[in-house]
């Protein structure tokens, strides 16, 4: 029986791993586990970097938009007031002092110039809101399509980690 035995143990200590060759097994994992996990920290930081760039530059087009559009809504106003100031010359010339005495001139005037004032103002108020809005869908869709490659790139690094995962197994 002691025979046996010895045998058993004999056979188990042929199918085993030397202590130096797990030694060295589990110093390659531990080594690969670390370069993995510098490699993701770097991939991160690559990451968070690409996503502010894409955050800024999308901000940067935003307000290079909203630029424009407020030179556009400028030369608007100015053409506006310089068409009012023409139809007040205009009214001046034609209806001289015969029609409107000088003081219901001063208040016209400054009924006219009160009412442009509150149309630019609502115009403005209106301006403002729709590039709020605009601007409100672009950084919505920002958003979605960071979160987009976010999402992609985990599914990546998910896949990677996995595939080291099977190696490390099989060594």
């Amino acid at each position: 029986m002691a025979m046996f035995k010895i045998a058993a143990l004999q056979k188990v200590l042929d199918n085993s791993v030397s202590l130096t060759e797990l030694e060295m097994a589990n110093k390659q994992y531990n080594e690969l586990t670390a370069k993995y996990r510098d490699m993701l920290q770097k991939d991160n930081l690559l990451v968070q970097r690409t996503t502010n760039l894409e955050y800024l530059e999308c901000e940067n087009s935003s307000l290079k938009e909203q630029i424009d559009s407020l030179n556009k809504e400028l030369e608007i106003t100015k053409e506006k007031l310089h068409t009012v100031e023409q139809a007040w010359e205009q009214t001046n010339k034609l209806g001289g002092d015969n029609i409107m005495d000088k003081a219901t001139k001063a208040i016209t005037n400054s009924e006219i110039v009160s009412i442009s004032k509150k149309i630019t103002m609502l115009e403005m108020k209106e301006l403002n809101e729709r590039q709020r809005a605009e601007h409100s869908q672009q950084m919505y869709e920002h958003s979605r399509n960071t979160l987009k490659h976010v999402e992609e790139r985990n599914f990546e690094l998910e896949a990677k980690f996995a595939e080291v995962c099977f190696c490390v197994s099989l060594n």
